[in-house]
């Protein structure tokens, strides 16, 4: 039962309004910390220093009289910009799998007073999942926890951008995929149970609350916590909290077993109690296979393997380590971006107008973005291609595409394109996508927005490593707002749209500045040769 549910319960919801944004229990320093919620509106009639007390008095009643406990009381304002960074949150530590597969930038919050109304885009791949797997009602749950709402509902729409079938191109050369079990070598020496039947899987693997798993790993932190008996009168020591970590060199998980105690015998005593447990000879650095069940703790707010069996054991990290690299450079399942059709939206139509210049009439374009890992032309990596094709003035489809750079993505450039490591992990390798990038682009002037000082150099740079022509006429949008717009202080992509008033949806993601370029392009392109014609019937006159 949940902390703020034994307190509802003990106090018979009076204080139903109240939650428990933040709690800290650190055994370590024997300390509680939590961060209490109130309602913005709420007087101090009705939560009083009395009714603090009466929690105060409470949370004691939770921990050993020796902690020491800190808890603040702090309004809430219900704020739409941090309830998105708490669906985020949420998401990307419990769904994983799903970060890749919604559109954050599209995610609306509204409130009908005090519900909380959440609208998620999400791909028509996981739809399906999101309804039916309790997605929405534990995302409901958490939202409802970190603010003062009376409810909180949330649905789920699909995502314009993505279509399950559009998305997915089924490789001939695909046929392995890594099921994450790790080699063994001998037999287990058991401390907990027997016949642990299972194999070890990658601790990675688990992303969420499971009954019955089995991991393995280097052991590591092992603290012993001494639990008494409160109601004997000599505080007589009960058994033995056992808490370490586990390290198979994929993650770190935090494991806890309850010990019982029988009686040492004189050679067996090593702390001094007078009893012994079956875990006292458990050392950091011991290699452990263990079966147990993975789950969320309310103590320390994050999910903790209770351990049923444990064994030491000999793991084959070498025999791993080789697996993992032949997969990496093997097959890997991977997700493949197909040209989809534009769909314009009708209330934002901005190239659908009645006169375009002759020049934008009688030529095709591609606009491109790149996005990188870094602003090093010579040595950062490409991890997303986005670009329109430009007909007649206006866009008629799209490509984007994620790409997996073999190496990690910094932390500085997630922070500005928000791509990280586990978006692009299911993403083809640059090898895979450049060569049909380079025949879908053939035959049209290519536009990129500083074109000239970053997108073209690394386009360049990559088709000559992988042996490719690149002979497209380039055009770059910086140069071209430079000389049409003389008198405009700032040419970036974000000025631009905001002096002919285009929406940017996610700026910083490669589709989306191409899309916004093409856009800011055409409106260039028609002030420059109507000015243009303005000035040749003034030199007539």
């Amino acid at each position: 039962m949940q902390f703020i549910d034994k307190l509802n319960q003990a106090t018979n919801n009076k204080y139903e309004f109240l939650r428990i944004s933040k709690l800290n229990l650190d055994i370590g320093t024997s300390s509680l910390s939590l961060v209490c919620l109130l309602p913005e509106d709420i007087s101090n009639d009705k939560f009083t220093d009395e009714d603090k007390k009466v929690v105060e008095n409470f949370c004691r009643t939770q921990i050993p009289e020796t902690f020491s406990l800190k808890i603040a009381f702090v309004k809430n304002r219900l704020n739409k910009e941090a309830i998105a960074k708490q669906v985020i949150s949420f998401i990307s530590s419990k769904y994983q799998t799903l970060t890749s597969q919604y559109d954050a930038s599209l995610t609306q919050i509204n409130f009908e007073g005090k519900k909380i109304v959440i609208d998620l885009y999400m791909s028509s791949p996981v739809i399906h999942y999101c309804e039916n797997s309790g997605f929405k009602d534990k995302l409901a749950k958490f939202i409802y926890s970190q603010n003062c709402s009376d409810k909180v509902v949330v649905r789920i729409n699909v995502s314009r951008t993505v279509d399950a079938e559009k998305l997915l191109e089924d490789r001939e050369n695909v046929k392995y995929v890594d099921i994450g079990e790790i080699d063994i070598i001998g037999d287990y020496h058991y401390y907990i149970g027997k016949d642990i039947g299972r194999k070890p899987r990658y601790i990675d693997k688990y992303k969420k609350e499971m009954d019955g798993i089995c991991v393995c790993g280097r052991v590591g932190e092992v603290k012993r916590i001494n639990i008494v008996d409160k109601e004997s009168p000599d505080r007589r020591l009960k058994k033995i909290l056992f808490k370490f970590t586990i390290d198979d060199t994929t993650g770190k998980m935090d494991c806890l077993y309850f010990a019982k105690l029988r009686k040492a015998k004189k050679h067996e005593d090593d702390h001094g109690t007078g009893f012994v447990t079956c875990l006292d000879s458990l050392a950091e650095g011991d290699n452990v296979v263990i079966f147990g069940n993975y789950r969320h703790s309310d103590f320390s707010d994050k999910n903790e393997l209770m351990v049923t069996k444990l064994a030491l054991c000999k793991i084959n990290f070498d025999s791993m380590e080789k697996r993992r690299e032949d997969i990496k450079k093997a097959n890997k399942i991977k997700i493949f971006q197909k040209p989809q059709k534009y769909e314009v939206d009708i209330n934002e139509n901005l190239l659908d107008m009645i006169w375009h210049c002759d020049y934008i009439l009688n030529n095709k374009f591609i606009v491109f973005d790149l996005e990188t890992t870094g602003v090093d032309v010579d040595n950062d990596e490409i991890i997303e291609i986005g670009a329109v094709k430009l007909e007649y003035g206006k866009i008629v489809e799209y490509y984007d595409t994620l790409i997996d750079p073999n190496r990690p993505i910094p932390k500085g450039a997630s922070e500005v394109n928000h791509i990280y490591d586990e978006d692009v992990k299911n993403s083809p390798y640059l090898e895979d996508v450049l060569g049909f990038f380079m025949d879908y682009i053939k035959g049209y002037k290519l536009i990129a927005h500083n074109g000239n000082g970053f997108d073209f150099k690394i386009l360049r740079r990559d088709c000559q490593k992988y042996n490719l022509p690149f002979e497209n006429e380039l055009i770059d949008s910086l140069t071209e707002a430079r000389k049409i717009l003389k008198h405009e202080r700032a040419h970036s992509l974000q000025a631009l749209c905001r002096h002919y008033n285009i929406v940017n949806r996610n700026a910083h993601r490669a589709y989306e500045d191409s899309e916004a370029t093409a856009k800011v392009f055409v409106k260039l392109m028609d002030d420059y040769y109507s000015k243009e014609n303005e000035e040749d019937e003034e030199g007539n006159n």
